[in-house]
């Protein structure tokens, strides 16, 4: 096990978290400011407050770190380069940060500026790592839907590991963070730039059907149901909503990894919640940094559930298991679970308690007047009953039963049904323990410091203080030290009065003393100690260089646009990605046509991306027997150990012409296994403004897709920065909105965890997920098994082709998603004559 102590970071959305975090135990606080940060529902800080937050943070010894965690678009990297020079000004610890642009830029502008790379960088694996560390960060949050022996992976891969940071504590996201679209497709509000509209914690209905066509199908394990109740059993069930994590028994596996912090997640919860979590986690991480072993008591557990709690798991620490990390029947806290209803009269409620154990072993009663409680009947996103507890009784009968009164009128007894599930959501006695823990102001992380007193009779008094590898000097002037008669310093007397370290930094180590028989006055001493340790403070203040005019330098440096009046004869290019047999007949038909017409609009690639690879060869084959170039799709998600399984090397055993990145990994992978290919970069690299399309087409990709967070105006901005004939831009697609390690298939339809154990059920069915308006959004499941659920409607950017062409645009891509073979074929007809009308228009 290592003897680090990792660092425990809280969340601070507003100023009570910050303080209960700093006061409960937590080693650093990130928290962000009122623009650029992923969180804009919490109350977050203001620049002009940013001094105090970081001056409040270092007088208690904790570290800040800003969240900066969004893409930014081009049309705001002035803005943002502003805010980030203040920022690092400010004395902050580090700065958190999604976008790579963003990352390359703070990098130059402030060289000696920690960056730590958001989990919305999605990054999974070495290589990707490895990527980001040449942009100067230094710790990576990755991401948690790596299991810990994958992460251990991650601790001891690589030339240069960075610092890794794990969530420890909180919501889980069902999506890749980074990599979802839900709330931006849904709800035209981005993840991607804070403003997350949870559109996972919605009821969902599960709609199937059998690929065989029948009405009956056979799962495994034992579950065999027709079609038509499998859809009922899952209607408006909360699909998506995980469970929330929770590792303290964890602890100590993760700290052996060598994990250099555990954050708790949390930037919307209560300073309640934030001091409840740091007390808990605190305990865990000290006993394992002692090698003792952590038992969670029952009230930290209770603490944990009131503050917060929709059921917890250690989400994909374990491993992938597909049927513990959702609790479909709600998506909100709960609290503590109680009970169930077994009898009711008119005044009151008779629930039998669950796990209650004696009397002896928790002398304190499960609930008591004042406790907030509610009723689950299973339909959470109705009006359930509930109130706070006028009366508890316990009757003396064996079988662990209550008996609850509530005041007359706050609830309706008789709509509570026997069998409800009975759950505590408020305590009041732990809210006001809690409060307490964040009342007073003190330092929970003192420094150990050393003192040296120089006390020669007939010399001045010395005092030299050394904390962290620094040391502080002071005089008393005033006198020259005489002999003493009755009472000589010693180091015990010096140690007294040393001692008195009151709210500063610092705790006593060790005292040295220099001379004999000399009489020290005390207020001397006094006056030398605080003069020394204030000292010391003011030399822990950070100060950093910050560079000017850095934006305009990258802006300079950035590849020389084409003039596009110089190619306005220039044919426009239509690619095709493709994910059936069906869709690939289609468009050969088509590029056989278009080259027995010499279009100006033509196919120039297609893009295949197959749930099996095993189908590659052959269809690669029927695209060089047609002439047509093709290129095949990575993965958007690459973990440890996936280079071989995740299919990078089985795809370049396939002789593409060419291939569709989707993270970092596989860029990097190619660039050293195959620099002849030419790389396109997809959408999910994120792509949002000219310094990020820069960075990556200069590590090796030939053409870049824009990301979907960028609407037209934000996509025109960046074009007029960035050479167009270089993008290849989506113009028809079904917006991906969740990609998920968890399998909505195997969680519904068979008793597996994973897809050794799941039997396939993705094979057999054709699912998707109703939402509350009726739209039916296509659930798919990819070569690694993880589910995408796509938007219900096909998204169109034809309206806008002529202003596109006319920016020099000339690359341009339409996605199948489940088209038949007519449907391809329409598709293909109706783009190829848009982008030919559209081409005139441009000329």
């Amino acid at each position: 096990m290592s003897s680090t102590r990792p660092e425990l970071l809280a969340p601070a959305g507003d100023w009570d978290a910050l303080k209960a975090g700093v006061l409960n135990g937590a080693d650093a606080i990130y928290f962000g400011l009122d623009q650029f940060n992923a969180r804009h529902r919490a109350t977050n800080f203001t620049l002009q407050e940013l001094p105090e937050v970081v001056a409040y943070l270092h007088a208690h010894n904790v570290k800040g770190y800003l969240t900066f965690n969004t893409l930014i678009f081009s049309d705001e990297l002035a803005s943002a380069e502003t805010y980030l020079q203040q920022i690092a000004q400010s004395g902050v610890d580090a700065v958190i940060v999604q976008d790579l642009g963003i990352a390359a830029l703070l990098h130059r502008l402030c060289p000696d500026l920690d960056i730590h790379a958001s989990t919305q960088m999605t990054l999974t694996d070495p290589r990707g790592i490895a990527f980001a560390r040449t942009l100067g960060i230094k710790r990576v949050i990755l991401p948690r839907e790596l299991s810990l022996q994958e992460i251990t992976h991650l601790t001891t891969t690589g030339p240069h590991p960075a610092e890794l940071e794990v969530f420890i504590h909180g919501a889980l996201c069902i999506s890749y963070s980074g990599q979802c679209l839900a709330s931006k497709s849904l709800c035209d509000r981005s993840a991607n730039r804070g403003q997350c509209a949870q559109p996972c914690r919605l009821p969902y209905t599960l709609i199937l059907q059998s690929r065989d066509r029948k009405g009956a199908t056979a799962l495994s394990h034992g579950r065999s149901l027709t079609v038509a109740a499998l859809n009922a059993k899952y209607d408006k069930s909360y699909l998506l909503s995980p469970s929330d994590l929770a590792t303290h028994d964890l602890i100590a596996d993760l700290t052996a990894a060598g994990i250099t912090a555990f954050k708790i997640e949390g930037r919307l919860k209560s300073a309640h919640y934030v001091a409840a979590v740091c007390q808990t986690y605190r305990a865990a991480i000290d006993a394992a940094v002692a090698r003792c072993k952590f038992q969670i008591s029952d009230s930290q557990r209770l603490a944990l559930e009131q503050t917060f709690s929709r059921g917890f798991t250690h989400g994909f620490l374990d491993g992938t298991n597909h049927q513990h990390l959702i609790t479909p029947r709600f998506p909100k806290s709960r609290g503590t679970h109680i009970g169930t209803v077994i009898n009711k009269t008119k005044h009151a409620i008779t629930i039998k308690i669950e796990n209650q154990k004696s009397k002896i072993e928790n002398p304190h009663p499960p609930l008591k007047p004042g406790d907030g409680i509610v009723f689950d009947e299973g339909h959470p996103d109705q009006d359930e009953q509930g109130g706070r507890l006028y009366g508890v009784t316990f009757p003396p009968s064996p079988g662990n039963t209550a008996e609850l009164q509530f005041h007359p009128g706050d609830l309706n007894l008789a709509a509570i049904n026997i069998g409800a599930i009975v759950w505590k959501t408020d305590d009041p006695a732990v809210k006001k323990r809690l409060e307490h823990s964040f009342a007073r102001e003190t330092v929970t992380h003192r420094i150990p410091i050393n003192f040296t007193v120089k006390a020669a009779v007939g010399e001045y008094l010395q005092l030299t203080a050394r904390a962290e590898g620094r040391q502080a000097t002071a005089h008393w002037p005033e006198k020259k030290l005489e002999k003493a008669t009755k009472f000589p310093a010693t180091i015990d007397t010096l140690r007294q009065q040393l001692a008195r370290l009151g709210e500063t930094l610092f705790e006593l180590n060790q005292v040295t003393l220099e001379g004999q028989n000399a009489m020290v006055p005390k207020s001397a001493l006094n006056a030398l100690r605080r003069q020394v340790t204030s000292d010391l403070s003011r030399r822990r203040n950070r100060t950093v260089q910050v560079h000017e005019n850095i934006l305009n330098k990258m802006r300079r440096e950035l590849p020389t646009r084409s003039d596009s009046t110089s190619r306005r004869d220039e044919s426009t290019t239509l690619y095709i990605l493709a994910r059936s047999h069906d869709q690939l007949e289609a468009l050969l038909e088509r590029a056989t046509q278009s080259q027995i017409e010499n279009q100006k609009s033509k196919i120039g690639m297609v893009y295949l991306d197959f749930k099996s690879p095993q189908n590659y060869p052959a269809a690669v084959q029927r695209c060089r027997n047609a002439g047509l170039p093709v290129a095949l799709a990575t993965l958007r998600i690459l973990k440890p150990g996936e280079e071989e399984g995740g299919g990078l090397t089985q795809l370049l055993n396939t002789n593409p012409d060419a291939l569709l990145i989707r993270n970092l990994a596989a860029l990097s992978f190619y660039q050293e296994k195959a620099p002849h290919l030419p790389l396109i970069g997809d959408h999910s690299l994120n792509i949002a403004n000219e310094l990020t399309a820069n960075l990556l087409t200069r590590a090796g990709l030939t053409r870049l897709t824009p990301s979907y967070d960028l609407n037209w105006p934000q996509l025109s901005a960046m074009l007029h920065r960035f050479d167009p004939a270089r993008f290849e831009v989506v113009i028809h697609q079904y917006m991906p909105m969740f990609h998920m390690d968890h399998c909505v298939f195997a969680h519904t339809l068979s008793n597996g965890t994973n897809f050794q154990t799941c039997g396939r059920p993705c094979e057999k069915h054709r699912a998707e997920l109703q939402d509350r308006l009726g739209e039916k959004h296509p659930l798919l499941a990819d070569a690694a098994c993880r589910n995408t659920l796509f938007n219900a409607t096909a998204q169109s950017d034809a309206h806008h082709l002529p202003e596109m062409q006319s920016l020099g645009l000339r690359h341009f891509r339409i996605e199948f998603l489940r088209e038949d073979l007519n449907e391809s074929r329409r598709l293909i007809d109706r783009y190829s004559r848009l982008l030919a009308i559209g081409h005139q228009i441009a000329l």
